[in-house]
């Protein structure tokens, strides 16, 4: 059997900074999923349509031979091209099953069955389900199936009562991706070329404003020795310098970390990479280890410098260990991404003032200011969508950049205001510039820091006037 895994293209739009800033990873879910196919004795395609920047009509076109099934991966903001595709796909290979899977069919699985955007969604992890149909396995038996039988009737099947574990999956077939074309987001990277990994599914925090059911309760982590393994294929066979780890929080389990570290240092790896975390995640002493393993720079989820705020979204963390993270980090001459929310519940004019603020004084490097975003199938989400306070379910507008939440405290206009503000008073302060550009190794990095700052001040000032408080 032939399955054909497709990653849609994005939508974002000339005046989201995210044009400029994000990063362009590989697609690591389907890439191993193709894997397991192929391991199953089928044959796979895999089509990135994001990297590859394809048009709907492109992305058809590549779709050879006529599969067996199509899988579409998507989240919120990829959900209308991932449906387009879909169609597109129903019209032109009228036998091929469609599946779509990924974090938002997960959440809305019944209503694209129901409406025949596609066959089947595989919800939450997918290994476990594609290893069945591989099998040929009758789809009532297939674990996180939402299908549709003879009658038309939608069966949701049970969720898998196992987990997957990840150093049991096989390594993604890097072999069918435009491995050229992926890169960390602007600013993650010392060195080139650079890619993203994802060691573990789950998170120790239960913020509002993240979907943590998609992976189940259970946090799983790939061990040490096979990350190394990892690194090492990476390295070996495409050239790779630099690792950006994506986890949602890399540090978990800060004894697997120090013992990666360790690895890294007794095989003189030399291997640079950066990671995301929690503040109450990290100490001097493993920040310091981690330095010397190669990490040049954490991200922080620093949210916002309100503390009511953050206990408004379980945040689960306050202030003071925000400093004394950002202290230990500096201490280990590890640089500082942080990443801060404007636009929240209980937000004010004041508050984003202060969070911008924060950000100026505190001493981090790199500051990413997102509006605050009610992805589907998060509490936050439940809770604005039971009260109709969503100001719209345009998808394509869940994109960090624009309102979707409706606030008694602030208009739409407020938070773009200052949402534009943070970015033009973080970054275009001479500070910042003297010395990020004492800091540039390479012709490449000015060429991104000059498109970056060309970005910033085409957006940001022609708001300047737009509103003051």
């Amino acid at each position: 059997m032939n399955f054909t895994f497709i990653n849609p293209p994005r939508k974002t739009n000339r005046n989201n900074l995210w044009s400029v800033i994000d990063a362009e990873m590989p697609p690591l879910g389907m890439a191993t999923l193709a894997a397991i196919w192929e391991k199953e004795g089928h044959a796979s395609q895999i089509i990135d349509s994001a990297a590859l920047k394809l048009t709907i009509p492109e992305t058809i076109s590549k779709i050879t031979p006529a599969p067996d099934y199509i899988g579409i991966t998507a989240t919120t903001t990829e959900i209308s091209n991932a449906t387009e595709i879909a169609q597109a796909a129903r019209r032109a290979f009228q036998g091929t099953k469609i599946i779509l899977g990924g974090v938002h069919p997960t959440v809305f699985h019944e209503e694209l069955v129901r409406h025949n955007i596609c066959d089947m969604v595989v919800r939450n992890e997918g290994e476990f389900a594609l290893i069945a149909l591989a099998k040929g396995t009758a789809l009532d038996k297939v674990p996180n199936l939402t299908w549709k039988n003879e009658h038309g009737k939608i069966i949701i099947n049970p969720v898998s009562s196992q987990f997957v574990d990840l150093d049991s999956l096989p390594f993604p077939l890097y072999e069918k991706l435009p491995m050229s074309l992926y890169h960390s987001a602007l600013g993650a990277a010392r060195r080139q070329p650079s890619i993203g990994m994802i060691t573990s599914r789950g998170c120790p925090g239960k913020c509002s404003f993240c979907f943590s059911e998609m992976f189940g309760v259970k946090i799983r982590f790939m061990s040490p020795e096979r990350i190394v393994e990892h690194i090492l294929l990476l390295n070996r066979k495409y050239g790779i310098r630099e690792i950006s780890f994506y986890d949602d929080t890399f540090t978990a389990d800060q004894n697997r970390i120090a013992a990666l570290c360790q690895m890294l240092l007794n095989r003189k790896l030399k291997i640079s990479w950066s990671c995301f975390a929690r503040v109450d995640t990290v100490t001097p002493e493993l920040l310091l280890l981690m330095k010397k393993a190669g990490c040049h720079q954490v991200m922080y989820g620093f949210e916002t410098s309100d503390e009511t705020i953050l206990d408004r979204f379980n945040k689960r963390v306050n202030l003071e260990q925000a400093r004394n993270a950002i202290r230990w980090t500096k201490a280990a001459k590890i640089n500082i991404r942080g990443a801060f929310m404007l636009g929240s519940p209980e937000e004010t004019a004041e508050s984003m003032q202060k969070t911008i603020e924060f950000a100026k004084k505190s001493g981090i490097q790199l500051a990413i200011f997102n509006v605050t975003t009610p992805y589907p199938g998060t509490p936050l989400y439940r809770e604005f969508s039971s009260r109709n306070a969503l100001l719209h379910h345009n998808w394509d507008l869940y994109n960090r950049a624009e309102l979707v939440l409706k606030l008694d405290t602030l208009t739409a206009e407020d938070v773009k205001y200052f949402y534009y503000k943070s970015y033009r008073e973080f970054y275009l302060r001479p500070v910042f510039i003297i010395k990020y550009i004492l800091n540039i190794r390479t012709l490449t990095e000015i060429s991104i820091l000059v498109k970056a700052l060309f970005k910033i001040i085409r957006l940001t000032f022609k708001r300047l006037f737009h509103k003051q408080f």
